[in-house]
């Protein structure tokens, strides 16, 4: 493990599914991963309507992580990450194990004190498809990721995220031709267009500093910074972004704290 973990929503089906994986592994993880993937799957004994652990079930869960993390360690597999959807938790192991009889002896004495039921299955895993197709943000996942950081960053200055105020966005492009193709586009979506052109010089910027030849359009929009609100709106602008040439760069927002 790096221990480079990242959390992200993300919709499987019908079913809303929460994912945790090792970030850091995607540098080494296709030159020195174990060959064989273990997916083990556990069944909660209660779940809610959304399909996740309830609170008297965080703990044991937990401790059952922990003590297969433990045990994983000492056999040189490695952990990936794991998925939270319909009132069950996948694990996903990367190992040179692939012994079936090994893995229910020790996954079974790790499931018992806690009641657990569990299943898995052990692939091949040459191409490393458990990781990179399975757990591995898209890129609109990494814009969730993303925007996720921003709202908890907020909130840790006591943000109210609920609260309707202006958000600012801006992108960037190589041509004012495709700069205001986008901006066309962005007011007829509803956001109010602040400015469109070079960008402003940066003071703190070094003297021997390249210039930014970008073209930056800045724009705006009312509303709450909501993971779903917000992710809706930067999604969509990341598409069209790109498909008008150009790179869509985020967005900021005052913080706006309760009434006291």
């Amino acid at each position: 493990m790096s221990d480079q973990w990242q959390f992200y929503p993300c919709q499987m089906g019908e079913h809303q599914a929460f994912i945790t994986f090792d970030s850091g592994l995607a540098e080494t993880i296709d030159d020195s991963a174990p060959a064989h993937l273990l997916k083990i799957r556990i069944p909660f004994h209660q779940s809610t309507e959304e399909g996740l652990p309830g609170d008297e079930e965080l703990e044991p869960l937990s401790e059952f992580e922990d003590v297969l993390i433990e045990w994983l360690e000492q056999q040189a597999s490695v952990y990936l990450g794991r998925i939270t959807v319909d009132g069950h938790r996948h694990f996903y192991i990367a190992t040179d194990v692939a012994e079936e009889a090994t893995w229910e002896e020790r996954l079974t004495s790790l499931a018992n004190p806690h009641g657990y039921e569990l299943a898995f299955v052990i692939e091949e895993n040459g191409s490393r498809t458990g990781y990179w197709e399975e757990i591995y943000p898209t890129p609109d996942d990494w814009r969730v990721i993303s925007d996720l950081q921003v709202i908890e960053a907020l909130q840790q200055h006591g943000d109210n995220c609920e609260t309707v105020r202006q958000i600012d966005h801006w992108a960037y492009f190589l041509t004012q031709e495709a700069a205001d193709q986008f901006a066309t586009w962005a007011f007829e979506q509803g956001y109010v267009i602040v400015s469109s052109g070079s960008p402003e010089k940066d003071e703190e910027a070094e003297a021997d500093e390249e210039p930014d030849e970008r073209i930056q359009v800045r724009f705006s929009h009312q509303g709450p910074v909501t993971l779903a609100e917000i992710s809706g709106h930067t999604i969509a602008l990341g598409h069209q972004a790109e498909e008008c040439g150009g790179d869509y760069d985020g967005w900021e927002t005052p913080i706006c704290k309760d009434a006291e």
